[in-house]
């Protein structure tokens, strides 16, 4: 990015019109599909939970927090643009990328981590990059706080940690 691109588009107001967008797509999707295997006001939700708890790990972990919050915004839009829920997250890849192109605020590095990072959410069993990491637990921590009940026991243990890391 160009000295002239950072000027123009000051950092510290990425996630914000990260989440203008995102209200925006999901009110342009509430007519498209009737039939969704979740509510768009459960995403909405869960995106305002997930960015909430990602923004705090991230400052405990020392990474961006408008990328953290990035990734929890733009986690499920597969499930958003499509209305379903089934491999999602890998589903999610392609359509991450186009739409953070679109806001013209990341550079092409930081759209590929997010997208990858939007790509292994679902991973939870497994052990990803940092922000991989990050965008898992901001998922699950969000989830539970929306009432969701976990019984694997990979959930289990992440949620037990999070619980520690963000001191509740």
């Amino acid at each position: 990015m160009s000295i002239l691109q950072l000027l123009r588009k000051p950092a510290q107001d990425r996630l914000p019109r990260v989440l203008r967008a995102m209200e925006t797509l999901i009110m342009n999707e509430q007519v498209k599909h009737t039939e969704r295997d979740r509510e768009l006001d459960y995403e909405y939700d869960h995106i305002r939970e997930a960015v909430k708890y990602a923004k705090s790990l991230a400052l405990k972990r020392k990474i961006d927090p408008d990328i953290a919050g990035t990734v929890a915004a733009v986690q499920n839009i597969a499930s958003i643009v499509t209305g379903r829920n089934e491999d999602h997250a890998d589903a999610g890849y392609y359509p991450a990328k186009e739409f953070l192109k679109t806001l013209d605020c990341f550079s092409a590095k930081e759209i590929e981590q997010i997208a990858v990072a939007v790509r292994n959410h679902s991973r939870k069993s497994e052990k990803d990059a940092p922000l991989d990491e990050l965008a898992k637990d901001a998922d699950i921590y969000a989830r539970y706080c929306q009432g969701h009940e976990f019984s694997r026991p990979h959930d289990l243990a992440r949620l037990s940690r999070l619980r520690i890391e963000l001191e509740f």
